[in-house]
């Protein structure tokens, strides 16, 4: 198959997985949350309620579906790396736009029907969670010395082998497996992929470290059954983080020896094994949301109680860009459950919530220059 359809075929799949990911959002997200606005739990039988959901997921669809067709056809003319950049980033950006719009319904819906009359300064916090670790829920950081002492290996080996390597380093391969591009020999090239391995692995690991630091919330109705979900909830996010991180560094690896021409001598399995991971950290991403829900909310529990409320707290104002980002100075807490969605963001009312925010944009820059940097060694 043409290494053009291929690609094309590959950031399709991708976007559409993307765009599945954000339909199921508001039935994977907490009872209480509608797009992002506290509501009672009640509200969300209404058939108003109901109707914006359904009409979420055709907006959704009406939009997506041509808009990853377009971006194809565009890829498929003009392929170019930073064009697919570009275009991922305004396709979420679309998917972005679509939410804030069922964002505002929902806020409008909301006074319509008076539902912020309905609220009460209801809080509840368990105070043993920083100090009783088994309420921690996620596996045990330890576990991440495994893939550290991989990444530790690729690096050792690549110091070792050097004087041994040809002059110039296999750094691209075609989907027939052949090479397309070398590059000189230099310790930058020869270590780029471990030292981008391990900054990979740090990323990794400071999401598992966020889990573990979320703040847990509590239904003061109903605190031990919550408490077990969300203590499952995280072990499960958790266990699956560390699994993805199991196979990125192995793939990392693999690619490493390839560039070395040590094991591997074709890159096709490289190809099968990135298809594989990129099918479980979305597929998985997608399941785990659908069966377990925001905080575990979608789990059933043998002893758990059906209660009616018609109260909830009310905290819209501590939410601001469409009740994304949280930001509350009075709050300790750094990182906090999604408002919309499943998972965790930052406080960034706290300056260390601040700096985790912008983080990834401060990465992306050092990668940037270290990539220049070493390819000059």
């Amino acid at each position: 198959m043409d290494e053009r359809l291929v690609l094309i075929l590959i950031n399709g799949l991708v976007l559409l997985l993307s765009l599945i990911t954000h339909v199921i959002m508001p039935w994977a997200t907490r009872k209480s949350i509608l797009f992002g606005i506290k509501v009672p739990e009640q509200a969300m039988e209404d058939k108003e309620v109901l109707r914006l959901k359904n009409r979420f997921l055709l907006y959704n669809f009406i939009i997506g579906i041509p808009a990853i067709i377009i971006s194809s056809f565009l890829l498929y003319r003009f392929l170019n790396p930073l064009l697919q950049i570009i275009i991922t980033f305004v396709f979420l950006g679309i998917l972005f736009l679509i939410y804030l719009k069922f964002n505002s319904k929902s806020k409008s819906l909301k006074k319509e029907k008076n539902w912020d009359k309905m609220s009460q300064k209801i809080v509840a916090v368990d105070i043993k969670y920083s100090r009783d670790k088994s309420k921690v829920g996620v596996i045990s950081p330890l576990w991440y010395l495994i893939p550290l002492a991989i990444v530790i290996f690729n690096l050792i080996l690549g110091i070792v082998l050097y004087p041994n390597l040809p002059g110039k380093i296999p750094t691209h391969w075609d989907f027939k497996g052949e090479i397309t591009t070398y590059t000189d020999k230099s310790y930058g090239t020869v270590l780029m992929l471990p030292f981008f391995q391990l900054l990979t692995l740090g990323i990794l690991y400071l999401s598992h470290w966020s889990i573990s630091k979320t703040k847990q919330q509590i239904d003061p109705d109903n605190p031990q059954i919550s408490l077990k979900k969300n203590i499952i909830f995280r072990r499960v996010w958790s266990i699956y983080l560390f699994t993805l991180t199991i196979l990125i560094t192995l793939l990392f690896t693999i690619i490493t020896l390839l560039s070395y021409g040590i094991f591997f001598k074709t890159i096709k399995g490289v190809y099968v094994i990135t298809l594989i991971i990129l099918g479980f950290s979305i597929i998985g991403s997608i399941v785990i949301s659908t069966k377990i829900g925001q905080g575990g909310e979608k789990l059933k529990l043998d002893e758990e109680e059906v209660l009616n409320r018609n109260y909830y707290k009310e905290d819209d104002h501590l939410w601001i860009l469409g009740n994304t980002i949280y930001y509350n100075p009075e709050d300790s807490s750094i990182f906090v459950e999604k408002r919309f969605g499943v998972g965790w963001t930052v406080n960034v009312g706290r300056p260390l919530g601040m700096f985790i925010m912008i983080m990834p944009f401060i990465i992306v820059i050092i990668i940037l220059i270290i990539n220049y940097k070493l390819l000059e060694i």
